[in-house]
């Protein structure tokens, strides 16, 4: 009997070579750039969080500002409002007692053959008069006159009629028929002097 030393072939693949071996060195590397990923996106969260909590922060001292502020304002309007009705009541009861006192004076006029009477009552109509420039000057409002041989300007003068005059150029005051009024700033004109304007 003889024996056949020649291998048997098998339809088994060939085998594959084994994969390569990673160097330590990249490995390392990769986990250290990961490690550092993770730190900055660590730094990161954090700015992101400390930069919302100052905007929050922020915003809530802004609001607090804000309604404080909304606050002083009401209440200072609602004193200005105050104060104005206040004021405009003062000036109704002056008003109401100055017309009583004309009512009463007009009433009281004497017949025009008694001299000494009608000089008394002249006197209380003076008296009158006085009592109401007393009342404008409580309620700020004070007399303004033109300044003579300033220029003519139309917000703060009435212009009555020209008048020529020597030394003195055109469109200046040169007279002043009637003063006017103003109050206690000088620029809020209330009744504007009546003038007299050179040519």
């Amino acid at each position: 009997m003889s024996t056949d030393n020649t291998p048997v072939q098998t339809d088994s693949p060939p085998p594959r070579p084994s994969p390569r071996p990673v160097a330590p060195s990249t490995i390392q590397r990769l986990c250290e750039e990961m490690i550092t990923l993770r730190e900055h996106m660590s730094r990161q969260l954090k700015f992101f969080e400390q930069t919302l909590r100052q905007a929050k922060e922020e915003g809530q001292t802004n609001f607090h500002q804000f309604v404080q502020e909304t606050s002083r304002a009401y209440q200072q309007m609602r004193q200005e409002l105050h104060g104005e009705k206040r004021h405009a009541l003062a000036l109704q009861n002056e008003l109401l007692e100055i017309t009583l006192d004309l009512a009463r004076v007009a009433s009281s006029r004497p017949a025009s053959e008694d001299p000494k009477a009608l000089q008394a009552w002249s006197e209380s109509v003076a008296v009158l008069a006085r009592k109401a420039e007393a009342m404008l000057a409580r309620l700020g409002i004070l007399p303004y006159d033109a300044v003579i041989g300033s220029a003519y300007n139309p917000a703060l003068h009435e212009r009555v009629g020209n008048k020529s005059m020597e030394g003195m150029g055109p469109l200046l005051v040169a007279e002043q028929i009637e003063r006017g009024y103003a109050s206690q700033q000088p620029e809020f004109v209330l009744r504007r002097p009546k003038v007299l304007v050179s040519e």
